[in-house]
């Protein structure tokens, strides 16, 4: 746009130049030759062609400067006459027509297989949260049963409180424990019960490892993480054997043993 307007500049001013030219130079001959001065007969139409376009200008501008705000105006009305109607009572207010939402306008219809959906998965959450309760429940007992042979009260008291930080996820660091001085645990025996709950509580190996190295870091002080991950689950004789849940159930053989055995 602005090099449009550059090359009409210039053209314009070459055309002004040339007239300018064109005109001294008839002008000097006529009056040479002829003793005729072309200024003398110039001058009205050059003023009067003059005054003419600045007539033209600004009656345009004028012109241009009403239809513009007789535009507006109309347009104005035009459009809030669309949005208002009429009051009966008095035609001088007027009532905003209330907005229709497609959203909320249309009834959403429910489906008749969907109304127990709700219910259903508060079904499924209880079911689970009651499993996870009877999980952890039966990791105490068997907790107790495997380790009092090794621990003082107070070291099996800290070990169940770790077991529900395992169990439920808490951000509190595990508290480390020592067995008894006459009676240590071994690493076979502490990697297998790290596995044993770990199972129970589908916790990946690593996670197991990690709670039985950090809880127990005076009997695994020469065991990795690594290596505790690798070898929880071996054919190592131990006190502590391994206990395979079967067919998804949860209660620990030895437990079940032990209340055959009582009975």
């Amino acid at each position: 746009m602005a090099d449009n307007n550059r090359i009409s500049i210039k053209k314009t001013s070459q055309v002004l130049a040339i007239t300018c030219v064109a005109y001294t130079t008839v002008a000097t001959i006529l009056y040479n030759n002829y003793q005729i001065d072309l200024i003398d007969y110039s001058t009205p139409v050059i003023l009067g062609t003059v005054a003419t376009i600045m007539s033209c200008a600004a009656l345009q501008r004028l012109f241009c400067s009403l239809l513009s705000k007789s535009y507006l105006s109309f347009g104005c009305k035009e459009l809030s006459s669309r949005g208002t109607v009429p009051s009966e009572t008095n035609p001088d207010t007027q009532v905003e027509l209330p907005q229709t939402d497609n959203a909320t306008s249309e009834k959403q219809v429910e489906s008749p297989y969907l109304k127990e959906y709700e219910a259903r998965i508060e079904e499924l959450r209880r079911n689970e949260m009651e499993k996870k309760t009877a999980i952890v429940h039966a990791i105490h007992e068997y907790t107790t049963h495997e380790m009092s042979q090794f621990l003082s009260i107070d070291d099996l008291e800290t070990l169940h409180e770790n077991i529900e930080s395992l169990a439920y996820g808490q951000a509190e660091p595990y508290k480390p424990i020592r067995s008894k001085p006459d009676n240590q645990i071994k690493s076979p025996s502490l990697r297998h019960y790290a596995w044993n709950i770990g199972e129970r509580l589908d916790i990946p190996l690593i996670d197991r490892a990690k709670f039985i190295k950090t809880i127990f870091p005076h009997e695994l002080e020469n065991a990795t993480i690594e290596y505790l991950c690798k070898n929880l689950r071996d054919s190592v004789p131990a006190i502590i054997a391994i206990d395979v849940p079967k067919n998804g159930d949860y209660h620990f053989s030895c437990m079940q043993t032990s209340a055959d055995s009582d009975n």
